[in-house]
């Protein structure tokens, strides 16, 4: 077989084609993008160069989305409140019905943030944010059309979505969706709908803008086990996502969906959507699905992108590291349809020594067995 390019091979992978080699994916290590690289640590530059010499480069671009996917004007207040090691970051919200409240906690020492109070606390705070005007979002695609001339061949752009789970999680937080999943369920169901059709607006007006490939999308696992039960996984994300599956279908383009934890119980939810490509699938004990029982069920309707753990590659050493790339290579490469991926970015400033190892270690294995 000819050898491919990146782009090639990762979009035979997602079609469940066999491509010339195993993509190698390695999340979180953009190694096209100039700016990412400039600001790294220096101990990232081993995994930098390895990722642009052997990996399949993926790109990301997401569009502008407005408040909560409306583009309509709002009047808004936003202060900050010194908190020691943190700023508050209160923004309110004026809405028809009266005011509703967000409050973050920033750090000032690069620490991640931390929301510490939702959009939506009461039921009064949902009829607040129903009262405000929807405007569909405007799109302007010629950033997704620059960035694709830029990388050509080397890398597959794809346009990131959320699904509409995300939106309505953003507004509650997870314990209260969580809650009001079963006391409120009438509520949680109207707004999960209000956010399906405008997600499916959006992607509506992106496929009328011309941009075409690989739609992905997150925020499956909000409404997933182990906070939500496989009757909400069907009801708020497969019943209100195929119609936006179906829709990118008709015009050639592809859905993948990044959804961690564990799927044994909505594994086949996710070919039911129309997913064509499922990343991470992660292995017990974090996940309840080993990737070979995920290839046997869904792997001839859903491409697998997957599944070595994070973690491990923090804190294996680089023979096991190996050893995993070579079991899922066996279990997930057979047929095609299958990407080497771990399942999550890397997430500290710098990368000891052995983690570097690691990452090497997981490249090269994936060159190695990808071609067996």
């Amino acid at each position: 077989m000819p050898e491919m390019t990146s782009r090639q091979r990762l979009l035979a992978a997602m079609r469940r084609e066999q491509p010339d080699r195993v993509p190698i994916h390695v999340r979180g290590v953009p190694a096209w993008n100039e700016e990412w690289v400039r600001t790294r640590h220096p101990s990232y530059a081993p995994v930098i160069e390895a990722v642009a010499r052997h990996g399949d480069l993926v790109a990301t671009w997401s569009p502008p989305q407005g408040f909560f996917l409306s583009a309509a004007p709002l009047e808004t207040e936003t202060t900050r409140i010194p908190a020691g090691d943190w700023d508050i970051q209160r923004i309110t919200l004026r809405t028809p019905l009266g005011p509703l409240t967000h409050e973050r906690h920033i750090s000032r020492s690069g620490m991640p943030g931390l929301t510490t109070r939702f959009w939506i606390e009461t039921l009064e705070d949902v009829e607040r944010f129903l009262s405000l005007p929807y405007e569909p979002v405007k799109v302007d695609a010629t950033p997704f059309f620059e960035l694709e001339r830029q990388l050509g061949e080397r890398a597959l752009v794809i346009t990131g979505l959320n699904n509409p789970a995300t939106y309505t999680h953003m507004l509650l937080g997870s314990e209260r969706l969580a809650i009001w999943s079963i006391e409120e369920r009438a509520l949680i169901s109207r707004l999960m709908g209000l956010f399906a059709e405008r997600v499916y607006d959006l992607v509506r007006a992106l496929l009328e803008a011309n941009v075409r490939g690989v739609f992905g999308f997150t925020g499956e696992e909000y409404i997933g086990p182990p906070l939500q039960s496989p009757r909400d996984f069907r009801e708020w994300g497969t019943c209100l996502e195929q119609p936006i599956a179906e829709l990118l279908h008709r015009y050639g383009c592809l859905m993948h969906i990044h959804c961690h934890g564990p799927m044994d119980a909505i594994l086949e939810e996710f070919p039911a959507i129309g997913c064509d490509c499922l990343h991470p699938i992660e292995a017990p004990p974090l996940g309840d699905v080993p990737l070979a029982d995920a290839k046997r069920r869904i792997g001839d309707r859903v491409c697998l992108e997957g599944n070595v753990q994070i973690g491990d590659l923090y804190s294996l050493t680089p023979p096991e590291i190996r050893e995993l790339v070579r079991h899922a290579i066996d279990d997930g490469a057979p047929g095609g349809g299958f990407i080497l991926c771990p399942t999550a970015s890397p997430f500290t400033p710098t990368l000891e020594p052995k983690v570097v190892e690691n990452y090497l270690a997981f490249i090269e294995a994936g060159v190695e067995w990808g071609r067996a």
